[in-house]
């Protein structure tokens, strides 16, 4: 991350979370419901380090792209290579459509053109110009570098290496053989909560009894345990306790899919990478949430589900029992985030304790907390 400038919160505001887990409580409220903390964390954690963009699998075809909007940002993205999304002759979009493929990149305005890398191929009526250099007006390139199938921006440009900023994560992306994998389908959210609150939601399994009875039945709440090591990510564990569920899915989880290859086929492995992956790796596909924060209590969510190609090749396919389940939580997950976010923009709340089964909830606030002051 690059250096933040005029943290929103002081150290004395912060030592609350950056307690030991039994002693410690939440974040403070504004980090919620404050318009200014929201901006900050915009040009500070998304704009000022790396992002998780998506997979990929994204950029498969020839003229392959994807858009992002990121705090007032429109970021282009074709076959890997990033870019602001302005043309360099007047300021056009160039690009409106969230992802697709295309066959040339030109500026819909005055139909100057780039190549997939950036450079400009054609710009009408400038061979007369005065020290024009088309070789100096190719698109505003940002950093961009792929890990474990994830491709990850940095528009700052300055951040530290990729591989610091994911650090252990990396070997159980390539365990799964995330980079090899295929997208079958993608499902964007729209949530009014803030996007720490999903991540915290995210982070914990103490709700899923209540909240998520079908996930509940094929995983007990408290299986599993905590992974550590070095990077920005917190995460861990759940098995699946019910006897004959081989996957996380309708239909009692019997997805009937073999099991990537030389992973356990009893465990789910679930990830928070900061600012904004949530990854899940299951034993016979992978599901990826990137989060995009729309304003203090807004969060577009977008969730993708990948498997591995020889499975999406077998006559008869069909992942909908795995999307289709995730999408009942998803939705479950997001209706009581709304829930605490309307609280946590209430007088009558403090912050809270953590439990003593939140030690992953803890470690992402924590990330967070080191993150406003560093």
């Amino acid at each position: 991350m690059s250096v933040a400038i005029d943290s929103p919160f002081t150290a004395e505001e912060l030592e609350p979370t950056m307690r030991p887990l039994l002693e410690a409580s939440l974040l403070p409220r504004r980090a919620y419901t404050d318009e200014a903390v929201a901006e900050w964390e915009l040009r500070n954690f998304f704009l000022g380090g790396w992002v998780c963009i998506g997979h990929v699998s994204a950029f498969a075809e020839r003229g392959a792209y994807l858009t992002v909007e990121l705090g007032g940002e429109s970021l282009l993205f074709v076959e890997g290579n990033g870019f602001y999304n302005v043309c360099r002759h007047r300021g056009a979009r160039l690009v409106t459509e969230r992802e697709g493929t295309m066959r040339r990149l030109q500026c819909p305005y005055h139909a100057w053109s780039y190549g997939f890398d950036g450079t400009l191929k054609n710009a009408p009526h400038t061979t007369g110009l005065t020290d024009f250099d088309p070789a100096c007006n190719g698109l505003r390139a940002i950093r961009t570098e792929v890990v474990g199938g994830l491709v990850f921006a940095d528009v700052s440009g300055v951040a530290p290496p990729l591989a610091d900023h994911v650090g252990a994560l990396a070997a159980h992306l390539d365990a799964y053989r995330t980079g090899e994998l295929r997208r079958a389908a993608r499902i964007d959210y729209d949530v009014a909560a803030n996007w720490k609150a999903i991540a915290e939601n995210y982070s914990e399994c103490l709700h899923c009894p209540g909240v998520h009875p079908e996930l509940n039945r094929l995983s007990h709440y408290q299986s599993g345990h905590d992974f550590e090591g070095p990077g920005a990510w917190c995460g861990g564990s759940m098995t699946l306790t019910k006897d004959d569920a081989d996957t996380m899915a309708l239909n009692g989880g019997h997805g009937g899919r073999p099991s990537i290859a030389g992973v356990d086929p009893r465990v789910v492995l679930y990830f928070a990478l900061f600012p904004n992956c949530l990854v899940s790796l299951h034993p016979d596909y992978v599901m990826l949430h990137t989060l995009w924060p729309r304003g203090a209590g807004r969060t577009h969510v977008t969730c993708e589900w990948f498997f591995e190609p020889e499975t999406m090749d077998r006559e008869g396919f069909d992942g909908s029992d795995a999307i289709g389940f995730w999408d009942l939580v998803n939705r479950q997950d997001w209706e009581v985030c709304e829930l605490a976010q309307l609280g946590l923009g209430s007088a009558g709340y403090t912050p809270g304790r953590y439990t003593e089964a939140e030690g992953t909830v803890h470690d992402f606030d924590r990330m967070i907390a080191e993150a406003y002051l560093r």
